[in-house]
């Protein structure tokens, strides 16, 4: 049992070992047309890098600061519902320095519309600086189609260029199709670069902002991080950096006006009140001098003075007072209007209070963090609807204690109302043209003090809008790589030569895949069991008798190496009788039978060969044989088998009966008996009756003739025979339509790659192929 599964083992190997080498051979065959390939390949390769223009890889990194301030004690509840913890808070930030808005201004900053182009290598290369000139295009013509014209520009001198061969006069804005474009000389340049020429095209900003869009990639270190690494890559390492460089400012400078919007409202807010006190003060003064004019009064007494001076404080409070309680109103009115989210938070000058100002600055770092999550997340999401949940929670906190400052604010504006009136009554004890002029410079004073501290609060309100830092920080400048990224020379190569071997591949994996023809060993071996007891080679001679014309032809030897195999498949004395068939016709049957039949005969045997293809004989035309009387007369009982049998020209011991006249009813003549009584009678004169049949595939000629055979010799011919009639054989050995069935492979062409190089060698010094 162990010897027989060894021997299977070993049967597997061997099957194995034979298909793998088969499909080495397939392709290494043609190692000739792999060689042209990868050569071409190579060749297309270098084109390739020589046309293809090299991109840069340029990269900058952002440090975004974690700069959460302490908003009071709802700072925790923040914490607590993840707001603003740094991924969030990175994700946004890589949005908005990849969004539109940001990148469209970069582009009109950098006029990154207009391209240069010169021919002067061998692709066309595009330029960035350097240029004798620079085009800035205005105004589009509003045709999609003026985008796609190139003009060819040169400088004429500094004050004129030339496009398209029209000049025009520089930093003057000129029309030409694309539209108005403004023409800028640079004096930087020597006047050696007016001589060449150069191409400029305008592209669509939309495209522009697509782009690059898509080019710049954000991400950051890892996930904990806060440092963002910002890359781009491009043909032009110099813009690449300016591009990078002025995303990044421009990110900066977006992030400084958001933080600096409260500071401008506010102010705006003391703006607008200097203004209306400077009206006021000036109204006041007018009203003193007047009244010191009018009556003639160049002082007052020390008893008004130093009541003046003691009054001046508490109109200052009410004052302030009054401005801090029309700050609060601004608030209510934000807070309790539901549709102001989207606008900013009112200004909360002069309020001291820290547990509200804490809750107004929360509320304001809210509202920006929606505006800006908006540019890049709908209304629905959840992240916006948290923040509506939170901005509604800080506004119901904000008006409580808007509710309780105000109420002390009220209650101080009464003290210091009533402190007003005591003044009021020491005023009318002041004699009546004294207390005229107390009452017009005491407006006076409080227009003036006023006027001061908003003066004050302006300055430290600029100081504060002015020193603004950025959320974020550069850690390093933009930088290009020194060598292109793209393309790579070693995978250019790389990927060439798989391309250069993959195309022959592909095209002999197809060209075997969709031949129907037998064209090795496989194709018969994987469909039917039927053993192949001979190869025949390819011939090119004409000879019908090769074994006799041709002795030491490599044909000649395989014929005879199936004679010898004659003696395996037909052990028994008796067994003389041999039938050819094959699938149809042209695959070379009546060929061998009738030089297997010719070499059996140089061996001592008697021969004799029917022609039993009675629809189309062949045997006694290539024998320029008489076929007057033959098998049909036989058949029909014309004639005896002594009259019929007549010996072949040349060839000793051997004996053809030919088919005779083609017969109407072939296949009833070979039912009628007389076929058998003719064999039987063959066998006791000769030593090998060979029977030439008709292909199986078109009558059933050769089945019936099979009953009478001792063997069958199957003609498969390579590359001629379908694949599809290998399964046929297959069911005719099953089916034990033919006797102790084999197969013979003829014409094979060696150099085609039958058996791909293996098993079928003869070396027996004949000289190869014969031709």
């Amino acid at each position: 049992m162990q010897n027989n599964d060894s021997l299977t083992t070993d049967f597997e190997n061997d099957v194995h070992e034979q298909s793998v080498r088969e499909i080495l051979f397939k392709y290494i065959r043609y190692w000739k047309w792999f060689l042209l390939s990868f050569v071409v390949a190579m060749a297309l390769a270098v084109v390739y890098l020589k046309f293809s223009t090299p991109v840069y890889k340029i990269e900058t990194d952002l440090l975004i600061k974690d700069n959460k301030s302490n908003l009071g004690g709802s700072n925790d509840l923040l914490k607590d519902l993840d707001m603003f913890s740094s991924d969030k808070i990175i994700d946004n930030e890589m949005n908005i320095i990849k969004s539109r808005t940001l990148i469209e201004k970069v582009a009109k900053k950098l006029n990154l519309t207009t391209s240069y182009f010169t021919n002067k290598s061998i692709r066309r290369q595009e330029l960035y600086s350097g240029l004798p000139f620079k085009i800035e295009l205005l105004k589009p013509g509003g045709d999609e189609d003026d985008y796609k014209t190139i003009y060819n520009v040169n400088m004429i001198n500094p004050t004129q260029i030339q496009i398209d061969g029209k000049t025009y006069p520089v930093n003057t804005p000129v029309t030409i199709k694309s539209g108005l474009v403004l023409i800028t000389p640079n004096a930087d340049v020597p006047p050696s670069v007016f001589k060449d020429k150069y191409q400029v095209k305008f592209t669509d900003i939309r495209y522009i902002i697509e782009s690059y869009n898509a080019k710049i990639n954000v991400s950051p270190v890892s996930k904990q991080a806060t440092v963002l690494i910002i890359t781009l890559e491009d043909a032009i390492p110099a813009r690449g950096k300016d591009i990078l460089n002025s995303l990044v400012a421009e990110y900066n400078k977006a992030a400084i006006e958001d933080k600096n919007q409260v500071t401008a409202a506010t102010l705006s807010f003391i703006t607008d009140r200097l203004n209306k006190l400077q009206e006021e003060l000036g109204v006041a003064e007018k009203k003193v001098e007047n009244f010191k004019s009018g009556n003639k009064i160049t002082d007052i007494s020390a008893q008004s003075q130093i009541f003046l001076q003691g009054v001046q404080g508490n109109d200052s409070d009410l004052g302030k007072i009054n401005i801090q309680l029309n700050v609060l109103d601004n608030m209510q009115k934000y807070i309790s209007n539901s549709g102001t989210e989207d606008t900013q938070v009112p200004a909360m000058f002069g309020i001291d209070d820290p547990a509200f100002t804490a809750l107004v600055n929360q509320l304001g770092e809210l509202v920006l963090k929606k505006q800006s999550l908006l540019q890049t997340i709908p209304e629905t999401n959840p992240v916006i609807t948290s923040l509506n949940e939170q901005i509604k929670t800080v506004k119901t906190g904000i008006n409580q204690s808007l509710q309780s400052l105000r109420n002390g604010l009220l209650t101080t504006k009464r003290q210091l109302q009533s402190k007003s009136n005591m003044f009021n009554n020491i005023i009318s004890q002041v004699p009546s043209k004294e207390r005229g002029l107390i009452d017009v410079m005491r407006q006076q004073e409080i227009k003036n003090t006023l006027f001061t501290y908003l003066l004050q609060k302006r300055e430290e309100t600029e100081i504060s809008l002015a020193s603004t830092a950025s959320d974020s920080r550069i850690i390093d400048a933009a930088t290009s790589t020194r060598a292109p990224v793209k393309p790579v020379r070693q995978v250019i190569f790389l990927l060439f030569m798989l391309i250069g071997f993959a195309v022959p591949a592909a095209i002999i994996y197809f060209a075997d895949l969709l031949n129907f023809k037998v064209t090795k060993k496989a194709d018969i071996e994987r469909n039917t069991r039927v053993p192949i007891i001979s190869e025949i080679s390819h011939s090119t001679d004409r000879s019908p008798l090769l074994v006799s014309a041709k002795p030491r032809s490599m044909v000649s030897e395989q014929i005879r190496a199936l004679r010898t195999n004659l003696n395996f498949i037909i052990p028994k004395p008796d067994q003389k009788v041999i039938l050819f068939t094959s699938s149809i016709s042209g695959e070379g049957k009546s060929f061998i039978s009738l030089n297997l039949g010719a070499s059996l005969a140089m061996s001592g045997k008697k021969v004799v060969i029917l022609e039993l293809d009675l629809r189309k004989p062949k045997l006694h035309g290539g024998l320029e044989m008489s076929n007057d009387r033959g098998l049909s007369n036989y058949l029909i009982g014309e004639v005896a088998v002594k009259d019929i049998v007549r010996p072949i020209p040349h060839q000793e011991n051997y004996y053809l009966i030919s088919s005779g006249p083609i017969p109407p009813n072939p296949a009833e003549l070979l039912v009628n008996g007389r076929i058998g009584d003719l064999i039987s009678d063959l066998k006791n004169d000769f030593d090998y009756v060979i029977l030439d049949a008709p292909p199986v595939g078109l009558v059933t000629d050769a089945q019936i003739l099979g009953q009478f055979a001792d063997t069958t010799l199957f003609v498969v011919r390579h590359n001629y025979t379908a694949k599809i009639h290998i399964p046929i054989i297959e069911q005719f050995n099953k089916q034990k339509k033919f006797k102790n069935l084999n197969l013979v492979m003829n014409s094979i062409d060696t150099k085609g790659g039958y058996g791909y190089g293996y098993g079928y060698g003869y070396g027996y010094g004949y000289g190869g192929y014969y031709e």
